[in-house]
């Protein structure tokens, strides 16, 4: 279904016949190519999102380790000093894309 009525036809119409007719140029597509902004290397933003998801899947695979499988009965010097690391790394991986997204704008 067209949103168009007869007005916005015929006004159309009259812009297609009364539009400027460009000779055409062969180095104009070289020209305005050669103006546009380099385009951007994104290889490093998705290697950095695969180490981010592989950093999160870790660290969601040791708290569910930590939760559910490891022996609660027994608390070493090993056991708070990963509990600690895991909880730096965890504050890390929760506030890093608030710090990119806030960068970016």
């Amino acid at each position: 279904m067209s949103k168009r009525d007869k007005k916005d036809i015929e006004l159309g119409n009259l812009l297609k016949q009364e539009a400027y007719d460009a000779a055409p140029n062969q180095w104009f597509t070289h020209r305005v190519l050669n103006k546009l902004p380099a385009k951007k290397d994104n290889s490093a933003l998705h290697v950095a999102w695969f180490f981010y998801i592989a950093a999160a899947l870790l660290c969601a695979g040791y708290w569910v380790w930590m939760l559910f499988f490891n022996d609660n009965t027994v608390i070493t010097v090993r056991d708070i000093l990963y509990f600690f690391i895991a909880g730096i790394v965890t504050a890390i991986l929760a506030v890093s894309p608030l710090v990119a997204l806030f960068r970016s704008e």
